[in-house]
């Protein structure tokens, strides 16, 4: 028993310096890890480069349809449609006529066949309908507002 308490006492005095020297002695290491080698894009960044997208135009064609039927765009400044198309081995395009399909054509699209995207450069329009057709599938309409 006695010999038990001697080791405690013991083991108790040999603790007391360790642990006060812990206790009142500031940290002199720090660790940070590496930096990354490509710095991840700020908020700010991403919220621009989504609010860029958004503003651009998006029509596209899947099973020889559109799947937009109907579309804004702002008046009086060009703006950017990105026109993907979804079927394979099919080649469509948009062209933008005024009023209805059969009316004055005022901007003409590239075709491009088969699964891709293009964006296009659409002049600026006067505020008003027009309709977006293609011109290989005529079934394939879809309403465009410029306001």
């Amino acid at each position: 028993m006695r010999l038990a308490r001697f080791t405690l006492l013991s083991l108790a005095l040999l603790l007391v310096p360790v642990l006060a020297a812990c206790a009142t002695e500031p940290a002199t290491w720090t660790y940070a890890p590496a930096p990354s080698r490509t710095p991840l894009p700020s908020a700010e960044a991403s919220a621009i480069a989504s609010e860029v997208a958004s503003n651009n135009v998006q029509i596209s064609a899947f099973g020889v349809k559109f799947e937009q039927t109907d579309v804004a765009a702002p008046a009086g400044t060009g703006f950017k449609i990105d026109f993907d198309n979804k079927d394979p081995s099919t080649p469509h395009n948009v062209v933008i006529h005024q009023g209805d399909a059969n009316g004055a054509v005022v901007f003409t699209g590239e075709t491009i066949t088969g699964v891709a995207i293009k964006t296009y450069d659409v002049p600026a329009l006067a505020a008003g309908a027009y309709v977006f057709v293609c011109t290989i599938h005529p079934g394939m309409q879809g309403n465009l507002t410029a306001g």
